[in-house]
């Protein structure tokens, strides 16, 4: 059976609020309620390339953990056929 990490699970769940806070920000700017441009500069513009920096080690991270012992090219494959398939 395979174990899942927590403090990986746990990272993704923050990483999923990040998100989440964000673009309620972004909501808030959109219908009025702050100003225009403000996740677009300063703090929130940062905000938003660290939480996307943190996707990206993620799954970085998981796509070492998952292929630890050689690449499975075949479940590799069909992953990125679901994501191209997704995308269009």
């Amino acid at each position: 059976a395979k174990s899942r990490l927590g403090r990986l699970d746990v990272l993704r769940g923050i990483a999923l609020i990040a998100m989440a806070t964000y673009h309620t920000g972004w909501d808030f700017e959109f219908f009025g309620y702050m100003e225009p441009g403000t996740t677009g500069h300063g703090a929130w513009k940062l905000y938003a390339r660290i939480i996307a920096s943190t996707f990206l080690v993620l799954v970085g991270f998981s796509l070492v953990l998952a292929h630890r012992n050689g690449i499975r090219w075949r479940s590799f494959g069909i992953r990125l056929l679901q994501i191209v398939a997704a995308s269009l």
